[in-house]
């Protein structure tokens, strides 16, 4: 469990969260990085912001790594997504793509806090 503070009004609201994300980074051979992050585009990220308890998918990225963060209201919705078998297609469709394996991290977050500007 954690808190979120966010400005609003002037007024400072607490908010209570249970939620669980996890990240996979992945290291493309210069040659496959923008195809790489093309192909996680189009396989994950839409299919993704229609998940069940998706609050949050994001992709960062810095030739040749990149970086996918998900966040989701509970564990049980992150397992369920990935037990569609899309990341496993994805991996298919990358794996000539990539310099090393990807690595998965599992996280509970300990806090969270979006500032004013995160609602506009």
């Amino acid at each position: 469990m954690y808190r979120c503070g966010k400005l609003d009004n002037q007024e400072k609201r607490t908010y209570t969260y249970y939620m669980y994300s996890a990240t996979m980074k992945y290291v493309f051979k210069p040659e496959g990085f923008e195809e790489g992050c093309r192909l996680w585009k189009e396989l994950i990220f839409d299919r993704a912001a229609h998940a069940e308890g998706m609050v949050r998918m994001q992709f960062l990225k810095s030739a040749p790594v990149a970086l996918a963060i998900g966040t989701w209201k509970k564990k049980s919705y992150a397992e369920a997504f990935m037990q569609t078998g899309i990341f496993r297609e994805l991996r298919q469709k990358i794996s000539l793509l990539l310099a090393e394996e990807p690595v998965p991290e599992h996280w509970e977050p300990a806090e969270y806090c979006e500032g004013p500007a995160a609602e506009t």
